[in-house]
């Protein structure tokens, strides 16, 4: 009877990490049958079975509950972290976890029920695991004892060599294991070390009094807009007017390919050469404008409720003065929400510094825009996702050549609202006196443009050059008497027209907010005023490369990119869009504006 009973809770705590294991199962059946990785998960898997249930019947009471324990503990904060963002926890954030402890307090607040799911998972692994069969078993102990820690250092070798990955769908127990033995190799060998305070001198600020804005957009491919393009989408930064001066440094290079990689890099500095280090142990750019005097503002357009994302956490959190997040606002009008927060913050006569995650063209774009702004079809069908930031499933689309025409055209059609629209929006409610905008996205985009199939935009193990390519523009005021004049921007643009990389914005920001700029080139690298003749066109795609495992750089060469096809869509006129679902037009006055 006992024994049943300890299969059945095994079972039980299986069955709550059930999600993951099937989003895997299915990652790997289809679109597209990939047998290799679908054998290798499944001998992973079964191992990690093997090792449980081996774990629950080894006979020496101490051994067999110290166990259960370990990968009980272990398990919570995976289990935790997957019910939260509903996806698989990397090892980049079991860390950004065990960093953040010391908030449990606040984060049960904000994330009690899934605490309470990793919780009841890790007790029914406990007991299942722990509790003893009344039966003493010794002719087997050793292979019992050595089975499921054999398995557990087999499991974290594999992690090792692959630099921490390779644990998606896998037991939470088994992963949250594995990743606490490799997180003490690391602090072990000094890999990981204390997050230090800022030490850099502040000189003389490059942006004066004004407030400085980092507008980072979501999967925005710089090809697809006019300000890079004759047959580009509007973007309202071609010729804005409302006396605004567009500094378009045309087609950037990011960081890497997935947005974590990115923001997080943005946040905290890391360079080609030690990113690592600097983006685990460097001070935030949050940090660094709060020592720098500047009140700090986070407008985070996907997430509501406070929950975190892109690898933020706690502890980078402390550092925010104001977070604002649009709880109560539809997805579709959440950018333009946005632009409303964002101007009355440029107008409110304050000195800042204001990060902005905004939605953009994340996927699904099938509901991102409002049917007057469907100029360009055939598009994806409408209504399945008008309540969904971002997601994996892929209903009404199939990845074929004739679906990814229609997401082509969706992918148009949200460009015009989530910029276009949005710009115009914000330049014409805001006054930039002598503040910076800096506008980038995280990454571009692989619409599949040269042909064939399959549902993969970014993040692509062998990623196409266009995932890395991204628009980079500088707004400021037309008027050379309201700005600082701290950077000739005509002169920086020119010079760095198709040549820069996202690597360049943290020390541009920096010098902005008035650190010596000698002193943050020796550690972060060249800023925009510069362009480094030594440094590739290219970006990460192996960015996660922990554990020894060198990164691999994906190589853009312009003359080979694939632009936007021009057979794509027929225009559609006006009067067939349909009613907007648009935000409503700004009801209050341009505030009045002071000195920054």
């Amino acid at each position: 009877m006992r024994t049943r009973l300890k299969i059945l809770l095994i079972l039980a705590a299986l069955l709550l990490g059930w999600p993951q294991t099937i989003l895997r199962l299915e990652s790997l059946i289809a679109p597209d049958f990939q047998p290799v990785a679908l054998f290798a998960y499944s001998g992973l898997l079964g191992l990690c079975l093997v090792g449980m249930f081996s774990a629950a019947f080894i006979p020496v009471a101490a051994v067999r509950w110290g166990f259960a324990l370990f990968i009980s503990v272990a398990g919570i904060l995976v289990e935790t972290y997957q019910s939260s963002v509903e996806d698989h926890m990397p090892y980049d954030a079991f860390i950004s976890m065990i960093n953040a402890s010391g908030s449990l307090h606040e984060a049960w607040g904000q994330y009690a029920g899934s605490i309470v799911i990793g919780g009841v998972q890790a007790l029914l692994l406990l007991l299942g695991i722990g509790l003893s069969t009344h039966r003493a078993g010794r002719a087997h102990s050793k292979k019992l004892i050595a089975a499921p820690l054999l398995i557990l250092l087999v499991l974290a070798g594999i992690l090792f060599i692959r630099g921490g990955d390779g644990a998606r769908g896998l037991p939470p127990g088994y992963t949250g294991a594995a990743y606490s033995l490799l997180y003490g190799y690391e602090r072990s060998t000094d890999v990981v070390a204390p997050r230090g305070p800022v030490r850099l001198p502040l000189v003389r600020p490059l942006n004066g009094d004004g407030d400085i804005v980092l507008l980072v957009d979501e999967s925005i491919s710089g090809q697809y807009l006019d300000i890079n393009s004759d047959r580009g989408i509007y973007s309202g930064l071609k010729a804005p007017g409302n006396g605004v001066a567009v500094h378009n440094f045309g087609l950037a290079v990011s960081i890497a390919h997935c947005s974590a990689a990115v923001n997080y890099t943005l946040r905290h500095g890391g360079t080609r050469d030690d990113y690592v280090r600097i983006n685990g142990t460097m001070p935030s750019i949050w940090s660094y404008a709060r020592n720098a005097g500047l009140e700090t503002v986070y407008i985070d357009v996907p997430r509501t409720n406070r929950i975190f994302n892109n690898m933020m956490d706690e502890a980078e959190a402390k550092d925010i003065d104001r977070w604002i997040q649009f709880d109560e606002v539809p997805i579709q009008r959440r950018d333009h929400a946005a632009a409303d927060a964002l101007a009355g913050l440029l107008n409110d006569g304050k000195r800042q510094f204001i990060y902005v995650q905004k939605i953009g063209a994340h996927f699904p774009i099938h509901d991102k825009y409002p049917d007057a702004y469907m100029r360009y079809r055939p598009a994806l069908p409408r209504g399945q996702f008008l309540n969904i930031s971002d997601t994996g499933d892929r209903t009404g689309f199939s990845g074929s050549r004739e679906s990814w025409v229609r997401y082509r055209n969706a992918y148009r059609n949200t460009l015009l609202w989530n910029i276009g629209a949005f710009f115009d929006r914000l330049l014409g409610e805001a006054d930039l006196a002598d503040s910076t905008i800096i506008y980038l996205a995280d990454h571009g985009q692989n619409l599949h443009e040269r042909g064939g199939t399959g549902v993969v935009t970014h993040c692509s193990p062998d990623p196409k050059p266009e995932e890395g390519l991204v628009p980079l523009v500088v707004l400021q005021s037309a008027d050379p008497a309201r700005r600082s004049g701290g950077i000739d921007w005509d002169a920086a643009a020119a010079q760095g027209r198709n040549r820069t990389s996202h690597f360049q914005i943290f020390p541009t920001v920096l010098g902005l907010m008035g650190y010596d700029p000698q002193t943050v080139q020796a550690i972060y690298g060249s800023d925009l005023r510069r362009v480094d003749e030594t440094a590739p066109f290219a970006f990460n795609y192996q960015f996660n490369a922990r554990l020894g495992r060198p990164p691999s750089w994906k190589t853009i060469d312009l003359d080979q990119i694939a632009w936007p096809p021009e057979g794509d869509f027929a225009p559609v006129p006006a009067a067939k869009r349909g009613q907007a679902v648009a935000a409503p037009p700004p009801s209050h006055r341009r505030a009045a504006t002071g000195t920054k």
